[in-house]
């Protein structure tokens, strides 16, 4: 951290002190000149070196090799929208107006010790070096001299402003590009948040872009979009989601702490990041460029945080994010497993000592052929049992994992599947103040509502009676 404050660095804007309105009448009598006058009219292509110096430090612009260097700032880090901005104040250069000073010295325009210096060379053998002033008040334009100084103008405030900056400026704030696509679900993909409030690693993972295996897991969830994978699987809760996603896309800083940095100072200072975030991000493109972001606390109380790309060789300051306060069991869909039933070859219920066993015939997917243990049940009734079975939810508390059950299970409801899809095996057991703490493949985070169970009993003696039944809880 030490390390980090050292490199942190005042990017502040230049304080003007403003003369007022009596100065401002004393500077601009009736009569002054209204003409444009041009110092340069060339393209920003045209310019050959720019040199700036003022309040901030001095920072150089050379051409080189088709392109531009600015003193040490590597290239790929440089906001292209902003350079242009910049060189183009320094080659399309024309004042507003000429003043007529009357008696006043240059100091009185604040040119006696200017706010900023701009050298220029131009690639066709022309300069010019311009002195920026003080910035008249109701305006808010400058005031700035050309050559000896002799004439004073005033300049755009939207063209001096230029000659203002620190070099840092002309950096990209972006940590991570900007959303091109439609959603923040659709571009990440194989989210992985570690560390800050998570007690272990989550991952998101897009069904869409992952393997076989995910799109396998995903058939547990029927239509699902995304995974979350922690101590279970889970489907994701897509409104939460987007939540602690989107803030990954287009991220910007507040301040850049450092830059040029060499993998190995980037690791010493982000050797034990407070919080990482590991994603692949395709962003309209083909192929997803991968990031690595870790972060640290930069503000007591915890409004900032210092944020690295890892290989970027940047640090930046950014603000607190939603991901920051990432609740992992709000990641996660309430509903334990909802397959579709086309999906399934049969469900096996196991209440007490009694077992059903359905099986599924989906050979015409729209009509399927469903039996109770080999007799024929009315497919309709089936709908509506097998609805109740996906009904089944967390009430919303979080448990924590839970050690491995002891006792008889209350109820088991077991889901089979073709084209090589492992079981998915739901075991209820007796959990307290009403509720039955609910395994999924033999992992329990949650419980629920025991009127579940008794619903389930309930339905399963009106399948067998043929009769309509219940199916809230």
């Amino acid at each position: 951290m030490k390390q980090l404050n050292r490199l942190l660095f005042a990017a502040g804007a230049v304080v003007c002190v403003l003369a007022g309105v009596l100065a401002f009448l004393l500077l601009n009598p009736p009569g002054a000149e209204t003409q444009a006058y041009v110092f340069s009219d060339r393209a920003a292509t045209d310019i050959d070196h720019v040199q700036i110096t003022n309040a901030q430090g001095s920072f150089e612009v050379n051409a080189q090799d088709g392109g531009y260097l600015i003193d040490d700032i590597p290239s790929e880090l440089i906001d292209i929208d902003r350079f242009i901005e910049f060189m183009v104040a320094c080659s399309d250069v024309r004042a507003l107006q000429r003043v007529d000073t009357g008696a006043h010295a240059l100091a009185d325009f604040g040119l006696e010790e200017p706010a900023a210096t701009v050298e220029v060379t131009y690639t066709d053998g022309g300069a010019l070096t311009l002195q920026l002033g003080a910035q008249e008040p109701l305006s808010g334009d400058y005031y700035c001299s050309v050559g000896d100084g002799a004439a004073v103008y005033l300049l755009a405030a939207e063209t001096a402003e230029n000659y203002l900056i620190v070099k840092q400026s002309l950096i990209s704030f972006y940590v991570t590009p900007p959303l091109e696509v439609s959603s923040a679900l659709s571009a990440l993909q194989d989210v992985t948040f570690s560390g800050g409030p998570l007690d272990r690693p989550v991952t998101i993972e897009s069904v869409a872009a992952g393997d076989e295996e995910v799109r396998t897991l995903a058939r547990s969830f029927g239509a699902a979009t995304h995974i979350v994978r922690g101590a279970g699987v889970y489907e994701l809760d897509q409104t939460y989601g987007l939540t602690v996603l989107e803030p990954l896309c287009g991220m910007t800083a507040q301040a850049i702490v450092a830059y040029g940095l060499s993998a190995q100072q980037e690791d010493e200072m982000f050797a034990e990041p407070y919080m990482q975030v590991a994603f692949d991000y395709k962003n309209g493109g083909d192929t997803a460029e991968h990031f690595v972001l870790r972060f640290l606390p930069a503000a007591e109380d915890g409004s900032l945080f210092y944020a690295n790309a890892q290989g970027s060789g940047v640090v930046y300051v950014i603000e607190r994010k939603a991901f920051f306060d990432i609740s992992y069991e709000k990641l996660l869909l309430r509903w334990f497993l909802s397959p579709l039933l086309m999906d399934v070859t049969g469900v096996t219920v196991v209440d007490g000592a009694r077992t059903y066993a359905f099986a599924v015939d989906n050979t015409d997917a729209k009509n399927p052929v469903v039996t109770l243990d080999g007799a024929p049940l009315d497919v309709e009734l089936f709908r509506s049992f097998y609805q109740l079975l996906g009904s089944a939810a967390n009430d919303g508390t979080y448990l924590g994992e839970q050690p491995a059950p002891e006792g008889t299970a209350a109820m088991t409801i077991t889901y089979h599947y073709g084209g090589g899809k492992a079981d998915d095996v739901m075991a209820l057991y007796p959990g307290e103040s009403r509720r039955v703490n609910v395994y999924v493949n033999g992992v329990c985070e949650f419980a629920m509502r025991d009127a579940f169970v008794q619903r389930v009993q309930e339905a399963l003696a009106a399948l067998e009676a043929g009769e309509s039944f219940d199916i809230n809880w």
